[in-house]
């Protein structure tokens, strides 16, 4: 697998352990009515700033509302050789 799945239980933990970066991926409306404290919003519709925006020496935590879209772009960034991973469930998980 080229990305990681984390729980939402295991969330806090992941992020200490792995100094990671929390990525909100829903549009800023979304993430305006509420959001992972700390996280960052890269909203998914903007895909092709990623890769200029991530740096691969860093560990990034996706979320979006429901967990599939954070899973694709995972899959796809992992594949690239970002160190990723994505919430289960996502938002509405939370």
């Amino acid at each position: 697998m080229e990305f990681d799945i984390v729980y939402v239980r295991d969330l806090v933990g992941t992020i200490k352990d792995k100094n990671a970066v929390v990525v909100d991926l829903r549009d800023k409306k979304e993430y305006n009515q509420g959001h992972f404290p700390g996280a960052v919003n890269l909203p998914i519709d903007e895909t092709d700033i990623y890769e200029n925006v991530l740096r691969k020496d860093r560990y990034y935590i996706l979320y979006c509302d429901h967990g599939g879209s954070s899973m694709q772009l995972a899959r796809y960034l992992g594949r690239r050789g970002y160190k990723v991973a994505s919430v289960i469930g996502g938002y509405a998980a939370m």
